[in-house]
């Protein structure tokens, strides 16, 4: 029949499971660095918390820092940092090339995954 919608429902046993946003944020410095002296990367980690529409802390979960040398296209990762209870991650590393730098937090049973973006540092 013309204008008519046919409707389909979910069997009323059927489950369907929602993830919470994160978010990672990602900041190296100093900007520009000698060569072979020490980088310092920070980000915060977050997740949505639907009753206050924020992104409050989401401390004590371990995020993957990542490092891309300039010119290439493949990400590597450097070590694992845990957010403390403030969200914040922080971790130092030796400025050896120019090229970028992120966090990745992969999802849980509850949220899903995160990556910042890239924070490009130039290496003299």
């Amino acid at each position: 029949m013309k204008g008519t919608t046919k409707h389909e429902y979910l069997n009323s046993s059927a489950t369907l499971q929602v993830k919470r946003a994160a978010r990672a944020t990602v900041n190296a410095s100093p900007e520009p660095v000698v060569k072979n002296r020490t980088l310092t990367v920070t980000g915060k980690l977050t997740r949505t918390d639907w009753a206050k529409r924020a992104y409050p802390a989401y401390g004590g979960k371990a995020a993957r820092l990542e490092f891309r040398k300039a010119g290439t296209t493949t990400w590597k990762a450097v070590r694992t940092v845990r957010a403390n209870s403030a969200r914040t991650l922080k971790t130092t590393v030796k400025a050896t090339a120019d090229g970028y730098w992120r966090w990745m937090f992969g999802q849980t049973t509850t949220t899903g995954g995160a990556t910042s973006a890239a924070d490009y540092v130039d290496v003299r």
